[in-house]
This record gives C-alpha cells, structure tokens and sequence, in this order.
C-alpha cells in the first residue's frame, strides 16, 4: 500500500492539509486578545477541520486509485472547498460568527449598498500582518502546486501501476474517532472549534445524544418592559424651572460617530472639534450607550424610544405605522417632519422607515442638489455632505410659512467608511482617516449653525445630536461595527442643545438611545400619551440604571452596564466576562464571572434577548 504509492500519498495528505490552513490563520489572527492559545485549546480548535481533512484524504485516495480521472473533479472540489473555508475564515474576523445563510441572503439583498465594505473585507489585515486578498493569493498558488505535485504523483502511479488503495476500515475507525471527540468537545469562543462545513452534522449527532438532557428553564421576565409614556409625569423634574417653550426640533444622527473619538478624556475636543465643544458646553451631554450597534437599529432607539430587533433583520424598516415620538409631535404639536440624508434612502429601506415613524418627506441629498454642486467624496453608501444643510434651508422654510413648526432630521454620512475627506497630507491610518472625517462634520454642523440662524431658524428650536453606533479600529481585534459589545462601538456622543436658552443639567451623565424619545417628548410636555417606550426622560431623577445592549448578529452576545461594571456574554461558548469601565475604561482587564454571578446575570440577558424578540413578533399596526 504505502511504500508502493507513498509519492501519492504524500501529495493527497498535503492536499488535504492545505484545509487546516484558513482555521490556523483564523487562530493566528484571534490569538493576540480574545482566545487562549495552549497546546489543549489549539487541539480543540482544529478538530473538527482535522476531521475533514482526514475525510477529503480517505475520499481521494480510495477514488483516485480506482479511477485516474478523478483526480480533476477531486482537484476542483478540493479548490471550491478551500475558498469557502477562506470566506468564512474572513467573515469569522469581522462578524465574530460563522458564514451562514442568514448572512448570505442579507448581503445579496443590500449588495448594491454594501459594495464599500469590499474594501474592507478583502484590504485589512487578516492574519500574519497580510490581507485578505494576499492570503488568497498566496493560497491559490499553494494550491496550484501543490495539486500539480498531486496530479504528477497520480501520473507515476497509474504508470508503475501502484494503485492500491489504503486500508478503509483503519481509516473508518479514525474517523469515527475523530467525530466522537466533537461531539463531545466543548465550544470554543465565538465557534471557534467548529468547521463550516462539519459542525452541521456534529450538531445534529450532538442533539441526538442529548434528548435526555436537563429541560430548557425559560429565563426571567426582562426587568425593562416597554411602558406607557403617561408615567414619566409621576417622576420628579431635575429644575423647578419650566422647560423651554419649543416650536421646532432637530435631530442630527451622526453616522459612525462614537465617543472615544470626540469627548474621552485623552481627546482634545475643543482643538479638534470646536463645533462638538460648544454645543456640550452650552447643552446637555451624555455618553449614551446603543441598543444595536448597526445603523438602522439606532434609527429605531433614537425615534421609538424602544431597544431594536437584536437580529440582522431588519424588522424595524417597514412601510407600517410605527409609534413614534414624530407622531406624538405631529398630532398635538402642529409639527411637519422631514427628513434630509447624504446617505441612500434605498439602504436597508431607511425611507421606508422614516415614513413609518412619521417622517411624510424624505429627501438623499443626490435628488435635491446640482450634480456640480455635489463633492467628488461619494461612496456607495452615500454622497458627502457638504450641501446636506444648506439644500435643506428652503423646504423648513415652508413649513414655517405654512404656520407649522418643523421637525428636520438629517442623516450625515462623513464618518462612514471609507473615510474620505481629507484635503491636507496624506493620514497613515484608518482611525486618522476616520477622525478627520468627524472633524469634517464639526465643521460642516458650524457652517449649518451659522446659515440657520441667519434664517432665524435657530430660533425656539431643539437641537438633538446623537451618534447612530460606534466605530472599532482594531481595539478588541475588531474593524467597523456590529459585532462588538466594547466601548467604542456601543457609546456615541448625545447633546441637547438650544440657542440662548438654558438647560437643565443632570446628575448623571450616562444614558441610552432609547432614552432620546421619552426626553423629546417631555421637553414638548406631549407625554399625556400612551405610547410605549423603554427609555426614561432624562429630564426627570432616577436611581441607579442598568443599560442592555446585544449584537447585530443573533445570538452572538449581549451586555449590561452596572456602573461601574459591564458584563458581556458571549453566547458560542457560554462565558461571561466583566470589566470596570471606571477604573479600566479602554477594557483591557476582563474578569472571568462564574458561580451564582454568572447565573443571574446571564438570565437578565437572555430574558432581554427573548423579550425582545416577542415584542417584535407582535403584528404591527397597519
């Protein structure tokens, strides 16, 4: 057997083997923060993909030995199999979680909008110091050569006639060896251990074996259900003052804009962005914590007062009557909403959205501006928003003139990957790339604060800013956003602000998106209603808070603020971990929770999960 073909077998082993490497590079590139890496852990990680490679070698020898020509299919198949191993090694870098159908459809129903992304997916580092694109390409030699060894290995075989084929129930019995041991082999973190395209069938051998398992306990009633607005007015106000009298509001959503890059302590705000400075000095500021890191989830906090759907579907964008804070402005306020946006109203059926939430008109900046007078920054997200403010002056003009105040909000798209507004010397990284972007919508809020108030729009007018998620640059081992439950993708900067009018100023400044509907509401003493939200008014006391939040991506993980801990549970392999975001605010000391601690806090987070999933599961109103 062996010693009369081994050239063959030595080829098809190291065919084979070449599938261990996208899980080697994957360990490589998850090493340095998230995953211990002992001989025992490295052992569990590659099991699974052993597996197949011992499948894929046990396949090819016995069928290339019985038949030369298949040798091309194998050669094929084998190339296919390696480039879905590579994608989702890449999707695993970036998502935290395995390629699967869900995230498929999602991207082939948004491939237009999300074709910025393929910069990011195929240019940044992704294991050894290389690209993407450079990995590939280096696998795709490796797998040229070393399929010609292979197939000149099959030619000498067939001529000298070693044919043979190996011993197949030695090979069975590794086999099934192999698949015992993962089936009964814990998870590793973020699914670490499993192999794309074993783990289907180790799942359903594993719920086979465990149908006598404990039964499932459904986990507690989630400790922060939606409420009718009318109670607000139970609570104390912060000032005996009356709050301003408003006529119009404003919301500006700050696409990508977190708080570690404009208001934490290391940042210079007032040198490097003026504008942000000014408007906190003379409002109210907040780091507010987001409910989905993922734009149109902020959308649905921002305007509903409710946490988002904690899926990447997006159930919040729907053309059906959503209850808003809009709504409630609307009906009893004289108000007319309208919307302006640099980014793509066809993106994730953003128009569709507003129009649920109340907002009649919504205009991209592309539709309503003179092609020459647009900048030459656009992305497939978005144009630049240079002319988002002042293409908006004429329109809540007329809605004043009409006798009715204005609700405008504006979509910036400046800090939006990928991060084109430099007009100095070239900047050596993205984050560079990316604050000078912010820095650019500081100037942009200051040319719109100045045009504004010479139309007198400033005029009885509340100003919300808040951004929509935060940003990663690598802080946790992550890029973009989604998938992170750290502080600089779940904390965006939110300020209240009014000209020459003053406001109350409170205790705390801690808060959550879903807290900007309630807040809104009671600043225009419209909370006489019955419309549910989670938040509180940040114009009234409260006691001590607790902040949930939960991943784009189902069943990734969630995390609660406590001050001054968060807990983050990461759902692939059922830990828990804390971090004292006072006293190690960038999240580089993780504490192992474990015991009763453990118990309690995971249940409170799956009791959120499951609560809001049933909220959604509701028919809506037509």
């Amino acid at each position: 057997m062996w010693h009369r073909n081994s050239l063959l077998h030595i080829s098809l082993l190291l065919a084979a083997g070449l599938l261990l490497t996208p899980k080697i590079i994957l360990i490589e590139f998850f090493s340095y923060r998230w995953v211990e890496t002992g001989v025992l852990d490295i052992a569990l990680y590659l099991l699974q993909d052993v597996l197949l490679v011992v499948a894929l070698y046990v396949i090819a020898a016995n069928t290339i030995t019985r038949n030369k020509f298949n040798f091309y299919l194998l050669s094929i198949a084998s190339g296919a199999l390696l480039l879905f191993l590579l994608v989702d090694m890449r999707v695993r870098q970036l998502w935290l979680k395995p390629l699967d159908w869900q995230l498929i459809s999602y991207s082939l129903q948004n491939a237009s909008n999300l074709t910025s992304g393929a910069e990011v997916f195929l240019k940044q580092v992704a294991g050894f110091g290389h690209t993407f694109r450079f990995i590939v390409f280096v696998l795709f030699l490796a797998y040229l050569v070393i399929w010609s060894f292979a197939g000149v290995a099959t030619y000498i075989a067939y001529k000298e006639q070693r044919t043979r084929t190996i011993n197949l129930w030695a090979s069975l019995l590794v086999l099934c060896a192999l698949l015992i041991g993962s089936i009964h082999a814990k998870d590793a973190r973020y699914h670490l251990n499993k192999n794309i395209v074993i783990s289907p069938l180790v799942t359903t051998l594993r719920s086979t074996t465990s149908l006598n398992a404990a039964p499932h306990r459904p986990p507690p009633l989630f400790e922060q259900p939606a409420y009718p607005l009318t109670s607000v007015n139970d609570i104390r106000k912060l000032q005996s003052h009356a709050t301003p009298d408003f006529k119009n509001l404003v919301f500006i959503v700050l696409e990508s804009v977190r708080w570690n890059s404009v208001f934490a302590p290391d940042i210079k705000t007032a040198e490097r962005y003026p504008t942000f400075d000014k408007l906190s000095r003379e409002g109210m500021l907040f780091k507010a914590y987001v409910s989905v890191p993922h734009s149109s989830k902020g959308y649905h906090a921002i305007l509903t007062g409710l946490h988002a759907y904690p899926d990447i579907e997006i159930k919040e964008a729907m053309y059906l009557l959503q209850p808003s804070v809009i709504h409630e402005l609307k009906n009893r306020k004289n108000m007319e909403a309208v919307a302006f946006s640099s980014l793509y109203l066809q993106f994730e059926n953003m128009e569709g959205f507003l129009k649920s939430v109340g907002v009649s008109n919504a205009y991209a900046v592309s539709g309503i501006t003179h092609a020459e007078n647009r900048s030459q920054h656009a992305s497939s997200f978005g144009e630049s928003d240079e002319q988002l403010f002042s293409s908006s002056i004429s329109y809540l003009e007329k809605i004043k003139k009409n006798g009715k105040g204005f609700i405008a909000l504006y979509f910036p798209s400046a800090a939006h990957y990928p991060y084109q507004c430099s007009q100095g010397p070239p900047l050596l990284s993205e984050l560079e790339k990316y604050e000078d972007c912010i820095a650019r919508t500081d100037s942009v809020l200051a040319e719109m604060l100045t045009s504004f108030d010479k139309q007198g729009l400033l005029d009885s007018t509340l100003f919300v800013l808040v951004g929509d998620h935060g940003e990663s640059f690598g802080e946790h081992g992550l890029f973009i956003h989604n998938a992170s439950m750290h502080e600089e993708e779940v904390t965006v900067p939110l300020i209240f602000w009014t000209k020459e009018k003053s406001l109350p100023k409170p205790a705390t400044t801690t808060s959550h998106q879903i807290d900007i509907a309630p807040t809104v509401a009671d600043f225009f003493g419209v909370t006489e209603s019955p419309l549910s939200v989670q938040g509180i008014s940040l114009l009234r006391e409260h006691g001590k808070r607790t902040f949930f939040m939960s991943t784009f991506f189902d069943q990734l993980a969630s995390a609660l603020v406590e001050h001054p801990y968060k807990y983050i549970y990461e759902f692939s392999s059922d830990t828990l971990t804390k971090y004292d975001i006072e006293n190690d605010p960038q999240e580089k000391h993780p504490q192992r929770v474990e015991g009763d601690e453990f118990i309690a806090v995971k249940s409170r987070l799956l009791s959120y999960n499951v609560y809001q999933k049933a909220l959604f599961a509701k028919k809506p109103k037509e």
